[in-house]
């Protein structure tokens, strides 16, 4: 939905001749019809007759909505306007929609270009204070957005169109010359602008089906793609293509849309796809991904262990062959991990002594003598260097980017496919954390209006994710990586406090970054990072930060958690409740699942997990106040259903 000065003018005329009892606007010219024509496809318009318009419903209820916000002088009126001045379209709908998402406080991203526009208004929240919120008006136009089903009509100018124009995310700069066809798509819905300006555009999720189906359409006739189109290609889906006219079987066969057999080709199969979307409005959930530099230096010493184990069986992927891995090597193989062992040492010694750790790195010539240099008593260096392996392994596990069994009585861990999949991009394109927001610049997009927001979109082009017009072969694997994992429940103690500040909703990031001193702004981003490609939060394009589903019952399950616990809950505690679950029973009214004791060991095997290990993970559980002797507590039953969440 786009409202320039000429669509508001439009409206205004067209319901005006409704007052005065003329329910049809004439035009004169087809280009005075243009901005009508982008009103219709919105379904704001209905076009009677050629050059003949009346309002729909919903474009009566924007005509008045614009009308009042006039006579209140909230707005000036339309004719006053900037020619390209966009007073809607799909950067405000997101930031409308980011603050109905976030209790209604826009926050500072956005507040301006709303606030101009005549959304917002001031409100007193209780217990909170008074705050700059979106006003009815702007949730009456999010309102009349939802309710209209935009018309989807694709000629072969537009198809043309289409077929050449990158699919972004990229800068609007880029979009071919077509006169008014990006506002006729916007109409569609098939392409959607960033916040807080529109300078980064997209293809939406709707259309990246119609895209893909324009590389393979013949383009035979005038009309390539309309409703009646997609139900003839829908028909032969449900009915079979003997329900055809011979009409629709010709034009199909013709646009290349099925061959000779009545079987759907991939124009077909694409168009069908967005049939369904277009017709049920189901959008794929945005997912995200994160992988941090430690993340990937295990990765490459646990292939590296495997290589060794084929001309020595001693050598194996243990946690103390990995953490020699890391302390060995030679420092300056390791610079790009300074800033991760450094946040490491800031949080036990202080930040205050950041200019001499950071001399200090200089000096050395491996990561033992780094981390013997701050933690030489009492061997603590080891120790430490053992914790970072740790949580990382636990990390990499709750990703399934590996998987930890055992091998001759030791614990051991295999890279999945996907962990191999990281170390190709790796390999190819160098050594770079992902942060989970450079996957979502990608995977945002596939939703009805999605775009990234531009500080997003910028940190997926330093990490090779987007490359001049669309995503890079690395961008679509690691967006693909956020759909196709099986993510395990994790959290670090670090992590867990951070999530406890956040509620609900109402809360930015630099809400998040005030609950902490200053100094730990760094350490915040990155846990940041992780509890959203976990699927804990989700961080709106305003930077406001909300609860997933899954992230209130973490956060309620751990609530009791003891402050001793380096990781609340690990991958590995995980499999050893899903493990309970298969083998026990669930009471529903004691909201506990009880297992028999005969039945312990048959969990062992499910879990994978050696009987020690599954012994150790159990005695956490029940510290952490998860797990009884033999059964599944409340906390433990809201693990689990964070854990289906998660992998729906």
């Amino acid at each position: 939905m786009i409202i320039r000065k000429e669509h508001a003018l439009a409206l205004i005329a067209t319901r005006k001749d409704e007052l005065e009892d003329h329910p049809i606007h004439q035009l004169s010219t087809n280009v005075e019809a243009e901005p009508f024509i982008e009103l219709e496809f919105a379904n704001l318009m209905r076009m009677e007759r050629p050059l003949e318009y009346t309002l729909t419903y919903w474009g009566r209820a924007l005509a008045n909505i614009i009308k009042e916000m006039v006579d209140k002088n909230i707005i000036d009126h339309p004719s006053n306007w900037d020619e390209r001045y966009r007073w809607i379209g799909s950067e405000i709908l997101m930031m409308i929609e980011t603050a109905i998402k976030n209790d209604d406080i826009p926050g500072e991203l956005t507040l301006s270009e709303l606030e101009k526009r005549g959304f917002i208004e001031e409100r007193k929240i209780e217990k909170k204070g008074v705050f700059k919120v979106i006003n009815k008006y702007a949730k009456d136009i999010y309102n009349i957005f939802i309710n209209t089903h935009p018309k989807l009509i694709v000629n072969k100018e537009l198809y043309e169109y289409i077929k050449n124009m990158p699919a972004g995310p990229t800068n609007s700069s880029r979009l071919p010359a077509g006169g008014r066809f990006p506002l006729i798509l916007e109409s569609m819905r098939l392409i959607a602008f960033s916040v807080p300006t529109s300078d980064i555009y997209n293809v939406t999720g709707l259309g990246q089906y119609i895209k893909e189906a324009c590389k393979y359409i013949a383009p035979a006739f005038d009309i390539l793609i309309s409703e009646d189109i997609m139900l003839s290609v829908e028909k032969i889906v449900d009915y079979g293509v003997e329900e055809l006219t011979d009409t629709e079987k010709e034009f199909l066969m013709a646009c290349a849309y099925i061959n000779g057999d009545g079987e759907l080709l991939p124009a077909g199969e694409n168009l069908l796809e967005a049939y369904r979307i277009w017709k049920e409005h189901e959008f794929k959930p945005v997912k995200t991904f994160n992988v941090d530099l430690i993340d990937i230096e295990l990765l490459k010493g646990i292939k590296e262990s495997w290589d060794k184990h084929k001309e020595n069986p001693e050598i194996l992927p243990t946690s103390d062959t990995l953490i020699d891995i890391l302390l060995y090597r030679p420092a300056k193989e390791y610079k790009h991990l300074f800033n991760y062992y450094g946040r490491r040492i800031y949080q036990d010694i202080g930040y205050q002594r950041k200019e001499e750790i950071k001399k200090k790195f200089e000096d050395v010539k491996t990561v033992e003598e780094l981390f013997k240099s701050f933690y030489e008593k009492g061997n603590r260096w080891r120790e430490k260097m053992g914790d970072v392996v740790q949580e990382s392994l636990y990390t990499l596990e709750s990703f399934n980017l590996i998987h930890a069994e055992e091998l001759n009585e030791k614990k051991v861990y295999y890279l999945t496919e996907f962990g191999n999949k990281v170390l190709e991009d790796v390999d190819k394109r160098g050594i770079r954390d992902i942060p989970s927001t450079s996957v979502k610049a990608i995977t945002i997009t596939n939703r009805e209006f999605g775009s990234p927001n531009i500080n997003w979109y910028e940190e997926a082009k330093d990490r090779l994710l987007i490359g001049v017009a669309e995503p890079t072969e690395a961008g679509k694997f690691y967006a693909d990586l956020a759909y196709n994992i099986r993510r395990l429940p994790h959290i670090t103690r670090f992590e867990l406090k951070v999530l406890q500040t956040i509620p609900e909703k109402g809360f930015f990031i630099s809400d998040v970054y005030s609950k902490f001193d200053e100094t730990w702004q760094e350490e915040i981003s990155y846990a940041l990072n992780k509890l959203e490609a976990r699927g804990y939060i989700d961080i709106l394009q305003n930077e406001a930060i909300i609860l997933t589903e899954a992230g209130k019952l973490i956060k309620r399950a751990l609530s009791g958690t003891p402050e001793g616990f380096a990781n609340p809950i690990t991958p590995l505690a995980v499999r050893v409740l899903e493990a309970l679950r298969e083998v026990g029973t669930v009471y529903t009214k004691e909201h506990k699942i009880r297992v028999l004791p005969k039945n312990i060991k048959k969990a062992v095997k499910i879990s994978g997990l050696d009987p020690v290990t599954f012994g150790k993970e159990m005695l956490i559980l029940r510290a952490s106040k998860l797990a009884g002797k033999s059964s599944v507590n409340e906390a433990g039953l809201m693990i689990l259903e964070a854990l289906d969440l998660l992998n729906e």
